[in-house]
């Protein structure tokens, strides 16, 4: 089925936001003028300068495109690929500022020295497993690839990490809010308050239940 075709066929509530958390409805609907008015432009520099350690909404502002694209505003299978490249462009960029700026581009964030040395902590324990997860939280997500960089992780270790970390954050907040749109604010506040481990499962469980609807969509379609 094509994605213009999902588009018409997913529920579209009277508002879009309706069954989200206040705080995360505030926020997308925040971002949402800048979906309205660039389009896939605006969530590829988004989610790229996120990569970079700058603080944009690059998340919301891909949940914000993918209710656009339950709206058949927006294709979610281009929304999808974009959003992918400019996650895994953004953190690569990230990668090579932080090999050669080290801990002195880190600091420019503003990052407080006690959150610098719990996330340079997380990241020489779980290594590139924390890659992954750090994709789903605020602060390692935008900071994981100055911090690779800068313990001078391998370059293909890290893009391999990088890259599924990217495929998942995608499938969760794109898809996921694409077709889930009433349960996503759960998972939001789950990802938020567990650890990156039971992070991890919450991830899987999201995906596979994307999956099976995937199928049943497609079998339904034929």
């Amino acid at each position: 089925m094509c994605a213009v075709h999902a588009a018409r066929d997913a529920p579209a509530p009277e508002s879009a936001t309706a069954h989200l958390s206040d705080d995360l409805k505030v926020a997308v609907r925040r971002v949402e003028p800048i979906v309205q008015r660039y389009g896939y432009a605006g969530v590829v520099g988004s989610v790229t300068a996120e990569g970079l350690g700058i603080p944009l909404p690059g998340q919301t502002t891909l949940m914000a495109a993918a209710l656009a694209a339950a709206r058949g505003e927006l294709n979610i299978l281009l929304l999808a690929v974009l959003a992918f490249l400019a996650a895994v462009g953004g953190n690569s960029i990230g990668y090579l500022l932080g090999r050669t700026g080290g801990l002195r581009m880190l600091r420019k964030t503003g990052l407080s020295t006690a959150r610098e040395a719990k996330l340079i902590a997380l990241f020489q324990r779980y290594g590139g497993g924390f890659i992954i997860a750090a994709r789903f939280l605020d602060g390692p997500r935008q900071l994981n690839g100055l911090v690779a960089g800068m313990l001078e992780m391998p370059w293909w270790a890290f893009t391999a990490f990088n890259a599924l970390g990217a495929l998942l954050w995608v499938g969760v907040w794109g898809f996921g809010t694409y077709y889930l749109w009433e349960h996503v604010s759960i998972v939001h506040t789950l990802l938020e308050r567990l650890n990156p481990w039971v992070a991890a499962l919450v991830i899987a469980t999201v995906l596979l239940t994307l999956l099976y609807l995937l199928r049943v969509r497609r079998a339904s379609g034929e």
